[in-house]
C-alpha cells in the first residue's frame, strides 16, 4: 500500500510569520498535532505539538492563561518550528512511512510531490490503518487488495506498527509536564 492511499490532503499550512496564538488556535480547533509552515509554496518548516509546548513551557509559571495567549502573540513560528523537515514521496511504501516515522523520532511525514505539499500522513493515519487490517472495514477497494496488504504486514509492517503502538503510548516528558499544568 502507497502514502498516497493513507494520507489526508486536506492539510492546514502556517507561514513562518504567523504567531504561535494562531498556531495554537489552529491546532486546539482542528485538533491536529502538526502544522507545516509553507512559503510562496515551499514547506520551510513544520510546527509540532512539541514544539508549542516547550514555547508554552517557558511562560506557564509566569503567566495567568489571558497573559500567556497574549505572550504566544509576541513568538512568530519561525522562532519555534522544526526544520529542516524529513518528508516522504506519494509513491513510497507504507513500510517506509512507518520506518521512517520510527527512526526519526517523529510524530508525522508531509507529502512531497515534484517540491509541493500535497498532503501530510501521521502516525494516527498508520494506526488507523492498522486497526481497518484487522476489522472488515479499510481503505481497500477490493477483497484481493486487502489479501495482498495483510500479506505485506505479515512480512514487513507487523514488527513495524507493533513498535508505532508501543510508542504511540509512551507518552513524552513534555506531555506528561504540560498536562499537569
Amino acid at each position: 500500500m502507497k502514502v498516497i492511499e493513507l494520507m489526508s490532503t486536506d492539510v492546514i499550512t502556517v507561514n513562518q510569520h504567523d504567531d504561535l496564538r494562531l498556531v495554537d488556535d489552529i491546532m486546539a480547533e482542528r485538533r491536529i498535532r502538526h502544522i507545516p509552515v509553507v512559503e510562496a509554496g515551499t514547506l520551510v518548516g513544520l510546527v509540532t505539538h512539541c514544539d508549542m509546548c516547550k514555547a508554552q513551557m517557558s511562560s506557564v509559571m509566569a503567566y495567568c492563561d489571558m497573559s500567556q495567549r497574549a505572550f504566544l502573540h509576541t513568538i512568530s513560528v519561525q522562532d519555534i518550528m522544526t526544520h529542516p523537515v524529513v518528508t516522504i514521496a506519494p509513491e513510497a511504501s507504507v513500510t517506509e512511512a512507518v520506518s521512517l516515522i520510527l527512526d526519526q523520532g517523529i510524530g508525522c511525514l508531509p507529502v512531497m510531490q515534484q517540491n509541493r505539499l500535497i498532503g501530510i500522513v501521521t502516525k494516527t493515519d498508520l494506526l488507523e490503518f492498522l486497526r481497518a487490517l484487522n476489522s472488515s472495514e479499510g481503505p481497500f477497494k477490493s477483497h484481493s487488495d486487502k489479501q495482498q496488504v495483510q500479506s505485506e504486514y505479515e512480512t514487513h509492517l507487523d514488527p513495524l506498527l507493533s513498535a508505532l503502538v508501543q510508542d504511540a503510548y509512551q507518552p513524552s516528558a513534555l506531555d506528561l509536564h504540560y498536562l499537569n499544568f
